[in-house]
This record gives C-alpha cells, structure tokens and sequence, in this order.
C-alpha cells in the first residue's frame, strides 16, 4: 500500500530554495545536468528533479550531489541533528523508551 506524504507550503518552499541552490553549486562549476547526472551517477531527470525541489527526490541522490560539489558537505549533514534540545529533554524526562540495540547501527 502506497500512502503520500502531506507536505506544507513552508517545507515545499525549502525544498525549492534547496534545489535553487544546488543548480547555482553546478553553474557555478561549469557542469551540465547531464554532466552532473554522470558524475552522480543517475539520470539527468534526477537531476532536473533534485533542482526543482520536487518532494520525491531521495535522500541518496540528494547526498551524490553534495559529494560532487564538496565532501565537507557530507561530513556537515550530521551536525544538523547532533543538537536536539527538545529530544534531549523528553529523553531527560521520559528515558530512552524506544532505543533498542540493533546489530550493525551505531548509538549515537
């Protein structure tokens, strides 16, 4: 069964300036979307979908085109949760319920 995410105009808009951005990285290296695509390794369809912000684009294809422009990019991408005061206080609070160890997943 397959079930569609509801997305808001505030998250779409991110997503749109996300994309906005990663089409000025490519112009700015002189790169095609094709030529962008190759080094990703997928097709320039991603590509045009990553640049237009589209809801659907993966995680994956996201992460290639960081890779490509910057590799300190993806060494940044887990600084954005490392702080999570709200999380940190409900774990204070409630203690880790959920945590549970699994084989081969880091703790972090």
């Amino acid at each position: 069964m397959r079930t569609t995410a509801i997305i808001s105009m505030e998250e779409l808009e991110s997503l749109q300036t996300l994309g906005r951005r990663i089409r000025l990285c490519r112009l700015r290296r002189n790169l095609s979307q094709q030529e962008l695509a190759e080094r990703m390794g997928v097709g320039r369809m991603s590509v045009v979908s990553l640049e237009r912000g589209r809801p659907g684009v993966s995680l994956l294809t996201l992460l290639k085109a960081l890779t490509i422009f910057d590799t300190s990019y993806t060494a940044r991408l887990g600084d954005l949760l490392a702080a999570d005061p709200i999380g940190e206080g409900i774990e204070v609070v409630t203690g880790r319920q959920r945590a549970a160890h699994v084989p081969g997943v880091a703790d972090f």
